[in-house]
């Protein structure tokens, strides 16, 4: 099995990291091509890839994950090659089955208890989904000038709407059918994106079983609501100009290391990743800035978006990259509390920080970082 680590695909679930699950995937194709020459199956969760031999039509997966993963197996090594793909399923304990005369695409997939769940769930629902592609596309294929009409364009609302209700429905049976499965939390995450849920979603969150009640999306989807009811448009990024937000974390011998400890300095908050191509190509230019500006009041701290099980990774890359500033990390991806803090949708990406800790630059990379600090630092 062949491990690689990418930088984006599914978002993973927002459940607490739990002892490692171990799971089990075993397929039996019946395509001729995959019986007569040796080929690979990829599968993909979270940001991690793993991949199998296919010999004679049969394949075998295993690995662990922190909690249920929602996942997606491919026959192509190309994410962008959708040919001969399956998805709907979790990894979670147990062993996954596909089984297809032919190809992966048309593959059965059972065994486990929350894919079993949510594919009938989406079974349930797929007749609806097809019915709102067509009409997705049949405005496609309207003219210009008919997509432009208001006659047009309510005709298909109209059509759209009982679609939604009927949709709304079967999501709202499945969560009462089943209050103790995180899917059910996903399920309300996706029914709440839609204003004309929001009381149903409010009405649904009490009914879940506490585990999944105490999840950080229950939380999440109530105050996304309570926003928009307020009109208040959630923030997304910070801005020049706004207070730092504070964190603390470790460095790897177990130090605690707050932001505030760098008050009277300039200080860029660096965050990156040792598997992040792009943040380990940028790190010689970081590496570069620091050397000559460490003695005129400037300072870095990186924040790594490593997971624990690749803790000897980030180590190693610091080491590799002859990083000699401070580093730390809560070790949970990207749900690192400071990447959630800074709103942190990839890396690398850094904020530059004044004396009194407002962000006064963001994203300085190559010869942009000495230039800001040149000006800065006379």
């Amino acid at each position: 099995m062949r491990n690689y680590l990418l930088f984006l695909l599914f978002v993973p679930g927002l459940t607490v990291a739990q002892t490692p699950i171990p799971f089990v995937l075993k397929g039996r194709l019946g395509s001729d091509t995959y019986r007569r020459v040796p080929t690979y199956v990829y599968l993909r969760h979270g940001r991690v890839e793993d991949s199998a031999l296919v010999v004679k039509g049969r394949f075998e997966l295993r690995g662990t994950v922190d909690e249920p993963t929602k996942a997606f197996l491919s026959m192509r090594r190309d994410i962008a090659d959708m040919s001969d793909y399956k998805a709907v399923f979790y990894l979670e304990k147990g062993t996954l089955i596909f089984t297809s005369p032919d190809s992966l695409k048309n593959a059965q997939v059972g065994g486990t208890p929350l894919t079993d769940v949510w594919r009938a769930s989406w079974a349930a629902k797929e007749p609806i989904s097809m019915r709102l592609r067509a009409l997705e596309n049949e405005f496609r294929a309207a003219t210009p000038e008919q997509q432009k009409s208001l006659a047009f364009r309510k005709d298909l609302q109209a059509r759209r709407a009982p679609m939604l209700r009927e949709r709304a429905r079967l999501d709202s049976a499945f969560v009462r059918a089943h209050p103790a499965t995180v899917i059910s939390l996903y399920v309300l995450n996706s029914l709440s994106k839609d204003s004309t849920n929001a009381a149903l979603v409010m009405t649904l969150l009490p009914t879940l079983a506490p585990a999944v009640r105490n999840n950080p999306l229950a939380e999440e989807i109530q105050t996304k609501i309570r926003q928009r009811a307020l009109g208040i448009k959630p923030q997304t990024a910070l801005k020049v100009g706004l207070l730092a937000p504070n964190f603390t974390q470790a460095t790897p011998d177990g130090r605690q290391v707050s932001l505030t400890d760098y008050r009277g300095k300039y200080v860029l908050v660096d965050f990156w990743a040792s598997w992040c191509g792009p943040c380990r190509r940028e790190n010689p230019n970081l590496t570069k800035a620091y050397h000559e500006y460490k003695g005129k009041n400037f300072d870095v701290l990186s924040v790594s978006l490593d997971e624990a099980r690749d803790r000897e990774k980030w180590l190693k890359a610091v080491q590799d990259d002859q990083l000699p500033w401070t580093q730390v990390a809560d070790l949970k991806g990207w749900q690192n509390k400071a990447a959630t803090a800074y709103f942190i949708k990839f890396i690398p990406q850094n904020f530059l920080i004044d004396p009194t800790g407002k962000i006064i630059a963001m994203n300085l990379r190559g010869d942009a970082l000495p230039e800001a600090l040149a000006r800065l630092l006379k």
